[in-house]
């Protein structure tokens, strides 16, 4: 009896540890942000959707620059084509509002690389709706950083994507 007691004690402590980290991830806002950042940092574009809303809204970097990815589709495009650009977030800074944060990042990618830059530093602004992204405001580059103002100047230089 003792050894079956100590069993069903561990299994309930493991379900409730399970339990509060889903929880955990559902009610921090900052903590959702991170997760997408995993998930593509580990090519689960996948992953990363599950994480956005189905009226989800990502204005701004990659083919969301010139007009924002509106819906899983248009964003799963997006996420494809960080995983394939080895787009790696580490999160610097984040502030949380209510249901909103703002981060403070840097990435790394290979487009980064061919420009002959190590990082990147910016600010992305995210709206939460439960536990999905609803929208996802950036990348607002950090001009004041040596690199971030070449990669600036990069990216100008580029031709159009037309």
């Amino acid at each position: 009896m003792p050894k079956a007691f100590f069993l069903i004690t561990v299994l309930a402590s493991t379900l409730m540890l399970a339990a509060s980290t889903v929880t955990h991830a559902q009610s921090d806002p900052a903590a959702l942000l991170e997760q997408v950042a995993e998930a593509i940092a580990r090519g689960d574009t996948a992953g990363a959707l599950a994480m956005f809303a189905d009226d989800a809204i990502f204005d701004g970097g990659g083919l969301c620059t010139a007009a924002p990815c509106v819906g899983k589709a248009a964003i799963q495009k997006e996420l494809e084509r960080e995983v394939v650009d080895k787009v790696h977030v580490t999160i610097l800074k984040t502030y949380v509002s209510g249901n909103d944060v703002t981060s403070r990042f840097e990435f790394r990618s290979d487009t980064v690389k061919h420009a002959g830059i190590e990082r990147v530093i910016g600010w992305v602004i995210a709206e939460m709706k439960g536990a999905k992204i609803a929208s996802l405001r950036g990348t607002i580059l950090d001009r004041s950083d040596p690199q971030t103002a070449r990669w600036a100047e990069w990216l100008r230089a580029q031709p159009s994507a037309r």
